[in-house]
């Protein structure tokens, strides 16, 4: 018995100490549980909890305004709403879907299917048509969320400078994009709390950080000299129907960039409408064989080298001179010119004899000291840098072809900056858009100074005095004399490359020049790229100059030298002298 009693008693403390140890082990597997789900995994269901019983919501930031030089408003952000829906409390999804596909212009389907979330966003930034039909619908679940719009008030002025945004408010082109940083705001944060059932409790939402708006920018951009242009480029678009125009103004003492304007062009308020080639600025992004205008280049270079005289005759070989392997011709059939008249009647023969005068690595030094092949630094994007091979690759006749603007390939940017040499006593200047920023930033720059001495002032007045002929009854540029003021300007008409050989049939049409010589305030590019009918640059490109650069001087006041001159406009002149 007292056996038995032993052995039950044994049995008892076994299972005692087993059930202990259970208990024990389940205790230390609870804590081990806890441990991993309250330590470990704290930030895991911490950030999961919260999105339970909490909804985080950007506050969109007002992006920065864009102005022209005199505070006229080109780019703003505009107050909006972006449509959300709380799906929980929809009666009828199939139906919302398809009266708000009737006023989004969206498909169904896709509306029915971002139904299926929680909380989704149907549409960005809402027209306030659109806002004003959802309303009048009272649909339950609809909410508005505040957002701000890009919009460009004055429709197409200055698209191809100023570029456009995404929905996002993202910078894609122009000023845009390349000052996206300092437009962009910061977005702030909401957080909106949720009870047990979802539903979001508004009244109790706290903004973590407010937004802040992005920085307005000016640029030296003059509205009305931008309308001008904009205007005579839309005149030349009409009467010559060319591939595509460039007009560039251009302070020539400080490089800012008073208008800028390309055709074809596009709205930025709806830049989607328009193909992609119509966004691009060809005044940058696109290079062109320069022709005549490149002479001035090489008859700066030869003067430089003091390689010729001013008064120093040269057989023009009556049009046709055969060298090097090829016939180089003239427009016209010139004889003996002297090296004035070389520049003014754009002799193509001539301005070869200077060039060997002084030979390729002269004539390519000088060409670099005027950046060809390089980037301006303008402050746009999409800068190319044309097109200057190291006179190691250039071929035997490339001396004949050079000095004339052939074989080379440069930008109207570049073109316009050679211009401008000649116009500030001969230094090159920066090509900029940026005037300042509001309020300012530490890394803000003067893109204007420039101390690059590129010619001699005694160069750049003898080359100036032969220019201003260019544009009077001697010279090619006879369309774009102003009765009353100085121009000074070079011609181009170059021929364009097809399957590697000269077009015959297509032809880029150019003129560069400053007005007036005596104190110049504007430089001017005109490129007409494949006019159809007449071609050449004195006769398509010189009579843009002209109406561009009178309207420009009665804008900023400037009277004539002459102050007997009726300022009644201009002259038709029907010469048809070429380049």
């Amino acid at each position: 018995m007292r056996m038995q009693r032993k052995s039950e008693q044994e049995v008892f403390l076994k299972r005692e100490r087993l059930i202990e140890g259970t208990i024990y082990f389940c205790f230390i597997i609870l804590i081990g549980r806890l441990f991993f789900l309250q330590i470990i995994m704290h930030e895991k269901y911490s950030k999961l909890a919260g999105k339970i019983q909490f909804i985080e919501n950007q506050i969109p930031a007002q992006r920065g305004a864009i102005y022209d030089r005199n505070g006229n408003i080109l780019a703003m952000d505009v107050p909006a709403k972006t449509l959300y829906v709380y799906t929980k409390i929809v009666e009828d999804k199939d139906k919302m879907a398809k009266i708000l596909a009737s006023i989004l212009n969206m498909p169904a389907s896709e509306i029915r299917k971002k139904l299926d979330e929680r909380y989704p966003r149907i549409k960005r930034k809402l027209t306030v048509e659109e806002y004003t039909a959802i309303e009048k619908e009272k649909l339950k679940g609809i909410v508005f969320e505040d957002d701000y719009k890009r919009t460009y008030p004055k429709g197409k002025l200055a698209c191809h400078v100023l570029g456009f945004t995404n929905v996002d408010g993202v910078g894609i082109e122009g000023v845009e994009l390349q000052y996206n940083d300092v437009l962009s705001g910061q977005a702030g944060l909401i957080v909106i709390p949720r009870d047990g059932r979802g539903n979001f409790l508004s009244s109790l939402s706290r903004v973590v950080c407010a937004p802040v708006r992005g920085k307005d920018i000016y640029l030296t951009i003059d509205e009305k000299i931008q309308q001008i242009v904009e205007e005579e480029i839309a005149r030349c678009w009409e009467a010559s129907n060319p591939k595509k125009i460039s007009v560039i103004v251009m302070d020539p003492e400080t490089g800012e960039i008073l208008a800028m304007a390309n055709k074809p062009d596009f709205d930025p308020n709806d830049p989607a409408r328009f193909p992609a080639e119509f966004r691009k600025n060809y005044a940058v992004t696109d290079l062109f064989e320069p022709g005549s205008i490149f002479k001035i280049v090489t008859a700066a270079a030869v003067l430089e080298e003091r390689k010729v005289g001013r008064n120093e005759v040269f057989n023009c070989e009556g049009g046709k001179w055969f060298i090097r392997g090829h016939f180089l011709h003239d427009a016209h059939p010139y004889g003996l010119l002297d090296f004035q008249q070389i520049i003014i009647k754009s002799s193509n023969i001539g301005t070869v004899k200077l060039a060997m005068r002084i030979g390729d690595q002269a004539l390519y030094r000088y060409i670099k000291k005027f950046h060809f092949g390089e980037l301006t630094g303008i402050d746009l994007p999409g800068e190319i840098r044309g097109i200057l091979r190291p006179v190691e690759k250039w071929s035997a006749y490339s001396i004949t072809a050079i000095p004339i603007g052939q074989e080379v390939g440069v930008t109207c940017l570049q073109a316009i900056r050679a211009i401008c040499v000649f116009a500030n006593g001969g230094y090159l200047v920066r090509p900029h858009i940026l005037k300042k920023i509001e309020p300012p930033v530490s890394s803000e720059s003067n893109l204007s100074v420039s101390n690059e001495l590129v010619l001699s002032s005694e160069v750049v007045a003898t080359l100036n005095e032969i220019l201003a002929k260019v544009v009077s009854e001697e010279g090619t540029a006879l369309r774009a004399k102003i009765h009353g003021y100085t121009i000074c300007g070079k011609t181009g008409t170059g021929q364009k490359v097809e399957n590697g050989v000269y077009s015959h049939s297509k032809f880029t049409a150019s003129f560069i020049g400053f007005i007036p010589l005596e104190d110049p305030k504007v430089a001017i590019l005109v490129n007409v790229d494949e006019p159809k009918g007449a071609y050449y640059g004195g006769i398509v490109a010189a009579p843009v100059f002209r109406e561009i650069a009178w309207r420009i001087m009665q804008y900023m006041q400037v009277p004539p030298q002459n102050a007997s001159i009726a300022m009644t406009g201009l002259d038709p002149y029907e010469d048809k002298r070429t380049d």
